[in-house]
Order: structure tokens, then C-alpha cells, then sequence
């Protein structure tokens, strides 16, 4: 007989705080509800199943380390100082840097989380396009090994990285309906970056600015170190089997969205290797 699980048993076995599982489970499909109790709202678990996702989180994350993040950052700061990013998703909003640099980070590393995954788990090895051009570079997978050599991938891929509570992957309007701006195959990542990743990597310049600034002894203790950054390469999907959205739970968009369910995506081993052999 299964062990059934409540779901405060469930997101304890999980080790999930309360709002993500909340968001896999309502919103993203990601595991399945055994049995709803007497239809008083009341879902129940089984074990196993959450056993076998919980395996496949860990099979598909991927450790990113300083050296990633540093290369990532570097990317970042190049394009902020070349202007590249003016305005937030088409709006006229500015962002601040620091929320311009966290998304930009965000981005590159879901792009090393994808090849580091591909080699580690596939042997496989891909290149990433990580120089600065006046164009917008369609594609993120540039090339792709094939007998010891690189070559052009027989498909587009695309990248995409957000939040590990985000449910749904997310694409603008224009990058689904503008064939010349569309990719065949959306990756989609979730790296796990801290808010205060600058205040890490800074830390020892931080700590001799102020050591004797008043108030430092409250919080010399406190400041975090910087620490490897696991990124989950959450699956894939076509860019057909997105659907079109003006909402998802918790949040409208300005306009059309396509969006797909985390826990729909394509994410098995077998997934995996139909998406190289499509490569």
C-alpha cells in the first residue's frame, strides 16, 4: 500500500517552504494530487510520487560556482555600461541597477546551468554566445559538438531563467510572434541567486569601508559569504505547445503573454535526449 502523505507532511518531505510548494502544486502541475478527502478541500499525497520528483529535482539541478557567476557578472556589467538595457519588458519603467544586474546574472547563469547540465548528465558539449553585439542575439545555443567538432544547432533554442517559486515559464509577445525573433525549443531554468549576491562577492571591500563606522559590530557577523548557486534546469518545451495568457495566478500582464506550466514541461532523461537528437 502507498504511504499517504497531509500536505503539511508533504511539503515537510519535500523540504519546500509553504508558498512554493503552494505554487507547484495549485499552479504548475509539477506533482499530482492523490484523492481529494470528502470534497472538503483536503489533498492528499502519495509518497512515492513525491520521491520520484524530489530525485528529479536533484538530478536536474546544477551547482554553478564563483567562476560561473563571476563570467555571468562580467557579461552583465558590459552590457549596463553599454546601454544596452534601457527600459523593464518594452515599458518605459528604469530599473535600478541592482535589479537590472540580478536579472541579467539570472539570465546568463539558467545559459551555463543548460551546458554544464547537458555535459555532466549527456556528455554533450555546447557553446553559448557570450559577446557583446549591437544585435539581438536570436539563439542561445550557437553551437553544438558533433564528432569532436562544433557545428550550427539544426534548431533554435532559447533560454529562459526565473525564480525558484516561479510556476510558469514566461515569453513576451513579440518573442513568440516575430518569426525572425522565435526559437523552436524554449529551455527553462530557475537559479536559485541570493538578492545580496554583490554584497557576497564584495564582502571583504564592504567590511574594511565600514569596520569603523558605528554601527558595524550590530552586523559583522551576519554578512554572508558567497556560496556555489544551484540552478534548476527545470525541462523544455516547442514554442508550439505554449498557450496564450493575459494572467497567471498571482499576476496580470500589460498584454499578451505565452506561457507554459512548469510541471508540463518536457523533463525526463528521455526528453532530454529527444531534444539533442533534434540538436
Amino acid at each position: 500500500m502507498p504511504k499517504i502523505l497531509s500536505k503539511k507532511e508533504a511539503v515537510e518531505f519535500l523540504g519546500l517552504d509553504e508558498k512554493t510548494f503552494a505554487n507547484y502544486f495549485k499552479n504548475a502541475a509539477e506533482f499530482p494530487c492523490l484523492k481529494r478527502n470528502g470534497g472538503r478541500g483536503r489533498f492528499y499525497f502519495d509518497e512515492s510520487m513525491l520521491r520520484k520528483w524530489k530525485e528529479g529535482l536533484v538530478w536536474r539541478t546544477v551547482e554553478l560556482d564563483k567562476e560561473d557567476y563571476t563570467l555571468c557578472l562580467d557579461f552583465a556589467l558590459a552590457q549596463h555600461f553599454r546601454n544596452y538595457v534601457q527600459s523593464d519588458f518594452g515599458t518605459g519603467r528604469q530599473r535600478e541597477f541592482g535589479q537590472k544586474i540580478t536579472n541579467w546574472v539570472k539570465g546568463q547563469l539558467g545559459e551555463v546551468a543548460v551546458k554544464k547540465f547537458l555535459k555532466r548528465e549527456f556528455d554533450l558539449n555546447i557553446e553559448l554566445d557570450f559577446d557583446i553585439r549591437d544585435e539581438i542575439v536570436l539563439q542561445d545555443i550557437t553551437g553544438v559538438e558533433d564528432k569532436g567538432k562544433m557545428r550550427t544547432p539544426k534548431i533554435g533554442v532559447g533560454i529562459k531563467s526565473s525564480k525558484p517559486k516561479s510556476a510558469f515559464l514566461v515569453l513576451g509577445e513579440n518573442e513568440i510572434k516575430i518569426k525572425e525573433r522565435r526559437s523552436d525549443i524554449y529551455i527553462y531554468c530557475r537559479p536559485d541567486i541570493p538578492d545580496d549576491h554583490l554584497l557576497r562577492l564584495t564582502k571583504e571591500e564592504i567590511n574594511e569601508a565600514v569596520k569603523n563606522k558605528p554601527h558595524y559590530s550590530k552586523y559583522k557577523d551576519l554578512m554572508p559569504d558567497f556560496v556555489n548557486i544551484p540552478c534548476e534546469v527545470a525541462g523544455w518545451c516547442r514554442y508550439t505547445d505554449l498557450r496564450e495568457a493575459k494572467e497567471i495566478p498571482g499576476q496580470e500582464f500589460d498584454g499578451i503573454r505565452f506561457v507554459k506550466e512548469s510541471g508540463l514541461l518536457k523533463k525526463s532523461k528521455k526528453d532530454w535526449e529527444e531534444l539533442i537528437k533534434q540538436l
